[in-house]
Parts: C-alpha cells; sequence; structure tokens
C-alpha cells in the first residue's frame, strides 16, 4: 500500500497494488508518514471501501471530525445489517449513520433524550430494520458504554431504511408517518387493533409502504382492475364496508399530503381490508 493522504493519526487514504483507493486505520497508523509513504498492511486494523468521490470526501471529513471508536463501532454496526438484510444497501449508511450515532452519544452524554412520535408506526412498517436497530443500541452500550433510550432503535431503523429506498432521510420519515397514518385510519374505522403477526396485515403493510413510496417518487400508478366493470361493481356491491374505509384512506391520504389515488389503489385497498377483517 502507498499513501495518498494522512487523514489523522489513526487513518489514511492509500492505493493497494491494484490501484485501488481505500481508507484504512490502525492505531498509529499514520503518525510521522506523508503521501508517497509505502505502509505494511499488517498495521492496517479496519479497511473503508467506498465508491464515488463525493461519498469519499464525506468518510474523510468524518473520520477527521468524529472519534475513530465511533466510526469503527458503527462499521461493526453497518457489517452486521448488511449481513442480516437481504435488500441491498447504499454506500451512504456508513456516513448518515455515523453521523448520526455521533451526535446521538454526544446528546445522550448532555442528558438529552428524545422519543420517536413515529416508533409505533416503524413497528408496523419495518419491523425488521427496527430490530437492527434494537441490535445497535445493545452494542453501544456493551461496546461504548453509552445507553441509549429504547426509541433511538427507531432512528437507527430509519437510516436503515433510508439506506435502502436510496433516498432523503425526510423523505423516509414522511412515508412512515403516511403510511402509520393509513393503518390508524383503518383501525378506527373498524374500532380495532389489527393483529400485527397476521399474514394479511403484513401484505397490507407491504402494500402501504409502495404505495406511499410511489406517492412520494410522483410515479405513475396504472389503471388495469378499474377497466373491468363487471370486477368493479361485485367489489363494490359485496365489500362496501371495506370500500368505504378504502376512501376514507384515499382521503386522508389526499389531505396528508396532497396527493391522490385511482379506483385501482380503492379496490387494492378494499381487498387487503376484507383478508384482515375475515
Amino acid at each position: 500500500m502507498r499513501i495518498i493522504k494522512v487523514i489523522n493519526n489513526n487513518t489514511v487514504l492509500v492505493t493497494d497494488d491494484n490501484d485501488r483507493e481505500q481508507i484504512v486505520s490502525g492505531r498509529g497508523i499514520g503518525f510521522g508518514r506523508r503521501y508517497g509513504d509505502s505502509l505494511d498492511p499488517a498495521l492496517v486494523q479496519k479497511t473503508y471501501m467506498v465508491t464515488g468521490s463525493e461519498l469519499q470526501k464525506k468518510l474523510i471529513t468524518l473520520l477527521s471530525e468524529i472519534p475513530s471508536e465511533y466510526i469503527r463501532f458503527t462499521d461493526d454496526m453497518v457489517r452486521y445489517i448488511r449481513a442480516h438484510l437481504s435488500a441491498s444497501l447504499s454506500d451512504t449508511l456508513l456516513i448518515t449513520l455515523t453521523d448520526h450515532i455521533s451526535f446521538a452519544i454526544e446528546r445522550q452524554r448532555q442528558g438529552i433524550q428524545l422519543t420517536n412520535p413515529l416508533i409505533d408506526s416503524i413497528a408496523d412498517c419495518y419491523p425488521a430494520e427496527l430490530e437492527l436497530g434494537k441490535h445497535c443500541i445493545v452494542e453501544a452500550e456493551r461496546q461504548l458504554g453509552v445507553r441509549f433510550h429504547p426509541d433511538e432503535a427507531g432512528f437507527i431503523a430509519m437510516h436503515i431504511v433510508n439506506a435502502e429506498m436510496g433516498t432523503q432521510i425526510s423523505d423516509v420519515y414522511d412515508i412512515t408517518r403516511l403510511t402509520g397514518g393509513c393503518v390508524e385510519i383503518a383501525e378506527y374505522y373498524y374500532g380495532r387493533n389489527f393483529d400485527r403477526e397476521d399474514a394479511h396485515f403484513a401484505r397490507f403493510m407491504t402494500h402501504l409502504k409502495y404505495l406511499a413510496q410511489r406517492l412520494y417518487k410522483n410515479e405513475e400508478i396504472s389503471e388495469v382492475l378499474s377497466k373491468d366493470s363487471d370486477f368493479v361493481d361485485i367489489i363494490k356491491k359485496s365489500c362496501k364496508k371495506h370500500y368505504k374505509c378504502a376512501q376514507c384512506i384515499q382521503e386522508y391520504i389526499l389531505k396528508t399530503c396532497n396527493k391522490t389515488i385511482g379506483e385501482d389503489e380503492l379496490l387494492t385497498l378494499t381487498i387487503h381490508l376484507k383478508r384482515i377483517c375475515a
């Protein structure tokens, strides 16, 4: 390895034998070194592979500003998350999650605790990501001695979802809020809580999440089911109560984010609601 840039005493930017750029860290690895020096790979404790010059710049900034133990911890958590999710994750997760965890630790040490108003919606929409968030806060206490509020798992889950979707974190919160609101509307309409373990509820949540994503991405939602007038009449007549609930959800979406859903979505929601209530 040959050094391109010394970031700090423990972190340097290097090129390997294949001329690939890598950010590597190790105790004292950058001390007294300069551009062009060779580096013994045996001294490397961590390697950070990022694609894209902008991501690399952001990571270098983080490495120079944030304690190295926070970055090493987050890198371990990102590796764990990748191993336990089938979805592909953006390389930005290491950067956004490191920044978040560093800020959360400083906030915690100042005695400032934040509750997460979307924690119930996150549990409904992204149960797997929430479990990974819980793992992170358990490990933070074990490895860093920092005890987070349980709701912090929800904030971490949102960063994981953001890396899955490849969108802005604000959009993830909006999508989660909208999805959770649709469930609340339906539960209020029927006067009961849905069974979170039910397979039909899981399919309903999956549909709502993708619907919300398409709405916020302004993607065209094709009309197929509504072209069959006989099918539409059958659904409206045999599922009047559920169709009415779907219309309530339609009205909520319009009022919440000024977006409309068509007849196909109403019919699909009606079918999901009928299955849940069966």
